[in-house]
């Protein structure tokens, strides 16, 4: 998962508590650093955080966990989503009803998070309503239920009464997040009063403690006795309460269309004039089909693209790949399931006309209707494009997109301001060859409509300043991920705040050098181009476990890689996590094919176990290096090895021999300017397999960064090559 989930805990934790408390409990399950929103981190941090915080805070797990919710409503309130949120709706219904679109628009920044649903049932109205909630991360539903309460109270002066009517899972997809959790929720919402002293009752039925004491059980049971005798004479249909069910059904049918339509009835007409043909050319991107998923109407841009459509027994599976919602299949239940939400259909290559087997896929995004007569289902889209780079990169031109697109006011609204106030590059506009700062020209657009007193060009400012404001904050994260790239994350933290800490030594840190075996005669055999995609390929995987592992790549060069842990920070299993690296590193090389002879490249790896002095060299562009005997004895086990295997040193083997690690000797070796030494080969972990060790648990896909810091429940031995490990990585650090 993302970050932003365990910052919004932080956040919480020390507003509502102190950052003392925080300390505690990051402390009590190791949790170290910032979470920047970005980067994925393991979702176990954010159930170790909740799990402290409620012990160390005393409080029950269901009402911690609502205070995070409405929390997390004032934090996006507060961090740029004010003017979203105020506009997005009139009432609580139609806020949930909407919240799908708007977390639509946060895919781009978090490509592979899948996004949590929610619908209300037809029949719901504004001050009674169910909903359904799906997500691919159970156990968060009372931070949903603690946001919409705090949404409904502060928007709409309403208060939630919310109840769990159902929690099941169901699949909805064969995809890695294709079962999802399935919440329904029973609200009732009731209007926020302004407290009014009532004057003391002049009779007793007036308070509610003995109001039903006026209600003699003579009485009922005199009136039951009527009801039956009217019964008995007239039939069922001529009792009272009949009537008042049959106007009460009537008055409910009508205030719920008087609800919908803002507060009047509409004249519904018995006809429409608009006929076929006119209908698939006003709506030239739409698609109608029925519970079996076959195409029964297509809209005429639809059906120029791809032809063989028209063909009555076209499926929608076989022209169109569900985009969003992510990880969900294509299918009439999922529609029903997910019909609040947008729609991004992908139309499938191989059924376009030809002249679109070189450009990219087009997308068109929409809104699915359920057409309640005969159960099929209306989809009417457009095409989706975010900028004139897409409707160029396909050969599209504005006339494609129908006239009432409010994609085309977007895009020549783009164009008029990058015309109008020259192009902008990161924190700069660039006009006339004058570089001007963004803040300074901010100010000057501010002075000028202020002193003009003209409100279009006012309100016109303010959209530049949301823009550059943006891009700010863009170029701001972009800056964060250059300095954690080449970084400790500790230190980018403080450079950032303006700290610079001196170099210093490190007592016990692992050491790591891998090189290519062969590697001179590769290059010298090979296509440049050749040999860069093999150490492009190599190189990414190898900082992927570096994230795995919490380990540190300290440099590379040519086919030298570098790694080291136990620094800046101390690490009592810096050996163990080092060892896992290579092992990992290993089991990726032999996946990646030699150009030269068309077999696994072999590398060669050593490790050694000692001390370093390490800081960062202040420059235009910081590094972390590190000095020391501890280096170059973990190169010259490098150099001194053999082909696909681990050299290991005597420091590095008594780290690490009782954690779980195969390792067979090799003997005393003699390396230049240093002592003969017994030194080993590591062979595999034993309590881990191959997939968990390169960080793809139980076989799955690969993931970028892991929290190793297993629960103190978690036993030695707990872990093995037989055990589940799809949610915890088997890395015995503790």
């Amino acid at each position: 998962m993302y970050g932003q989930l365990n910052e919004i805990l932080k956040k919480f934790i020390i507003e509502r508590f102190g950052e003392n408390r925080w300390e505690t409990i990051a402390k009590l399950k190791d949790i170290k650093g910032t979470f920047i929103a970005e980067d994925k981190y393991d979702d176990t941090i954010s159930k170790n955080i909740i799990e402290a915080a409620t012990k160390e805070l005393d409080l029950q797990s269901d009402p911690f966990l609502e205070m995070c919710g409405a929390f997390m409503f004032q934090y996006l309130r507060r961090y740029g989503y004010e003017e979203l949120i105020r506009n997005l709706a009139n009432n609580v219904l139609e806020f949930l009803q909407n919240l799908d679109f708007v977390q639509s628009y946060l895919k781009e920044d978090y490509q592979d998070f899948v996004m949590p649903h929610f619908r209300c049932d037809d029949d719901s109205v504004s001050d009674r309503m169910i909903l359904h909630y799906f997500s691919y991360r159970p156990g968060y539903q009372r931070i949903v239920m603690g946001f919409i309460r705090e949404a409904s109270k502060s928007l709409y002066k309403m208060e939630l009464y919310i109840d769990i009517i159902s929690n099941t899972e169901e699949s909805v997809s064969t995809n890695k997040h294709g079962v999802r959790e399935h919440v329904t929720f029973n609200i009732i919402a009731k209007q926020i009063l302004d407290k009014i002293n009532d004057p003391p009752p002049t009779f007793i039925a007036q308070t509610k403690k003995h109001g039903e004491e006026q209600i003699l059980k003579e009485d009922v049971e005199a009136v039951k006795k009527k009801l039956e005798e009217i019964k008995e004479e007239f039939g069922e249909e001529a009792l009272p309460v009949a009537k008042y069910k049959s106007s009460r059904a009537k008055w409910r049918a009508i205030a719920k269309i008087s609800l919908l339509s803002r507060g009047f009835v509409p004249n519904y007409p018995n006809e429409i004039p608009i006929n076929p043909r006119m209908f698939i050319e006003v709506f030239p991107y739409h698609v109608i089909f029925d519970p079996s998923m076959k195409v029964h109407q297509s809209g005429i841009s639809i059906q120029q693209l791809m032809p063989s459509i028209r063909n009555r027994s076209s499926e929608m599976k076989d022209y169109f790949t569900l985009l969003y919602p992510r990880c969900t299949d294509l299918t009439y239940l999922n529609v029903q399931r997910f019909i609040r939400s947008p729609f991004i259909l992908e139309m499938r290559r191989e059924k376009m006309q030809k002249t679109w087997t070189k450009r990219p896929p087009l997308l068109i995004k929409g809104q699915m209707f359920h057409l309640r007569d005969n159960g099929s289902v209306f989809f009417m889209a457009s095409p989706y494009i975010r900028a004139w780079e897409d409707l160029e990169k396909r050969t599209m031109r504005l006339a494609d997109l129908p006239m009432w697109d409010a994609t085309r006011d977007f895009l020549l609204s783009d164009m008029a301001y990058r015309v109008g106030s020259g192009q902008y590059y990161g924190h700069f506009f660039l006009d006339n060859n004058l570089v001007v700062n963004a803040g300074d020209m901010m100010n000057k657009m501010g002075d000028d409509a202020k002193d003009s007193g003209n409100e279009k060009e006012d309100v016109s400012v303010r959209g530049k300043w949301i823009r550059v404001q943006r891009d700010l904050d863009n170029e701001r994260r972009r800056n964060e991920r250059l300095y954690h790239a080449f970084l400790p994350r500790p230190l980018a933290m403080a450079i950032q705040k303006g700290e610079y800490s001196d170099a210093d030594f490190y007592p016990e840190v692992t050491a790591l050098f891998c090189d290519i075996v062969g590697f001179v005669q590769f290059v010298t055999n090979c296509k440049p181009s050749d040999v860069l995609a093999v150490l492009n390929t190599l190189y990414t995987e190898f900082d992927r476990l570096t994230r795995v592992h919490d380990t540190f790549r300290v440099e590379s060069i040519g086919d030298a890689y570098f790694v080291v842990s136990g620094t800046p920070e101390s690490d009592s299993h810096h050996a163990e996590r080092v060892a896992n690296t290579a092992l990992g590193m290993m089991f990726v090389g032999s996946e990646v094919e030699s150009p030269l002879t068309g077999e696994s490249i072999q590398l060669r790896i050593g490790l050694h176990t000692g001390s370093l002095v390490g800081g960062v060299v202040h420059s235009r562009l910081p590094r972390f290096l590190v000095m020391g005997e501890t280096a170059v004895v973990a190169s010259k086990m490098e150099s001194h090895g053999e082909p696909q295997r681990i050299h290991v040193s005597p420091t590095t083997y008594n780290a690490i021999c009782e954690k779980g690690f195969k390792l067979e000797p090799r003997g005393k070796i003699d390396m230049r300017g240093i002592a003969p030494m017994e030194t080993y080969f590591l062979v595999k972990n034993e309590r881990a397999t191959d997939d968990a060790i390169i960080g793809r648990p139980s076989g799955g896909q690969k993931v970028t960064h892991v929290n190793e810091k297993i629960g103190a429940d978690v036993k030695e031995g707990m872990i093995g090559p037989n055990t589940d490990n799809s949610d915890v990585i088997p890395f015995l650090y503790q």
